[in-house]
């Protein structure tokens, strides 16, 4: 029998996977209270993940499951402001379990990343000695390590490692969105990176299931998952599909120095004790994702 959520609170709800899993949550009939920093962003109850007193505030009016997606959203994000990036990781994720050990038994749920690797090459899984070569993949590794502390303090809290999270409602600027808006106005577009350099995308859907499993398993085995599409897809496969895709202009490759990446993530875990396994193959996902580009 899967756990029951509860009462649920979303942390960075305004972000973009923060809103794709509301709005899943909520088809579901979930009783979902959505947090993020305020402002223009779409959200119940605004609050700064890096004031502890707004933090437990809010906690303390009691939920079940709580998922926190707040955080810099990628090593390309507020990448001159190191210490800014650091604050909202990993301080921010420990705001969040200290509120959770003080009121009630709520099972949390950290957004980590597959980033923490770093530059490790091969087959890896948890297990694997992360080499973070950014602090924001420092941050989010010391955002898993509070989580491995606060299980020890009694927090009922699990890590889960997403990869490169892709899919329509993204706000901040990547490569492959902007390969894509190309491809929607007939433009060419090169993309700067080695044609046998590894890509870890899943599709933002598939992220949603995962986290969702993670909350719904009655006991965890263990305190981090892999959450990705398995084996690494090479660049020159990625600009195969998009060009295969298009209608007018044409992506192609600028050779670059390789990336160091690992060629494999291994979610084996994730699909044995969670019953996750990506279901939007990369042709599906880039063939969506451009459909709704087009619908804009």
């Amino acid at each position: 029998m899967a756990r029951a959520l509860g009462r649920i609170l979303v942390t960075g709800a305004g972000g973009f996977i923060g809103a794709a899993l509301v709005s899943r949550l909520k088809t579901l009939a979930e009783e979902v209270t959505a947090t993020d920093l305020g402002g223009s962003l779409p959200c119940d109850v605004p609050c700064d993940l890096t004031d502890f007193a707004q933090v437990e505030g809010l906690v303390a009016c009691g939920f079940d499951t709580i998922f926190h997606c707040g955080a810099v959203s990628g090593p390309m994000v507020m990448a001159d402001r190191p210490l800014e990036v650091w604050r909202i990781n990993a301080s921010g994720t420990a705001h969040v379990l200290e509120a959770a050990r003080r009121h009630g038994q709520a099972r949390v749920i950290v957004c980590s990343t597959s980033e923490v690797y770093g530059c490790l090459t091969g087959a890896v899984n948890e297990t694997t000695p992360p080499a973070p070569r950014s602090v924001y993949g420092a941050s989010k590794l010391a955002a898993e390590a509070a989580v491995q502390g606060y299980v020890c303090e009694g927090v009922d809290a699990v890590a889960v490692r997403l990869s490169w999270i892709y899919g329509p409602g993204r706000r901040t600027p990547t490569m492959l969105e902007t390969a894509l808006r190309a491809l929607v106005a007939g433009e060419d577009f090169q993309i700067a990176a080695d044609p046998d350099d590894p890509t870890h995308y899943l599709w933002v859907d598939d992220a949603v299931i995962g986290l969702v499993r993670s909350a719904e398993i009655t006991k965890l085995s263990r305190r981090c998952f892999n959450v990705t599409a398995g084996a690494a897809v090479p660049m020159r496969e990625v600009v195969r599909v998009l060009n295969g895709l298009a209608t007018g202009g044409r992506i192609s490759l600028r050779p670059v120095p390789p990336d160091l990446a690992p060629s494999f993530i291994d979610n084996r875990a994730a699909e044995i004790e969670l019953g996750f396994k990506a279901d939007i193959s990369l042709e599906t996902g880039l063939y969506l994702y451009l459909e709704a580009l087009r619908r804009r």
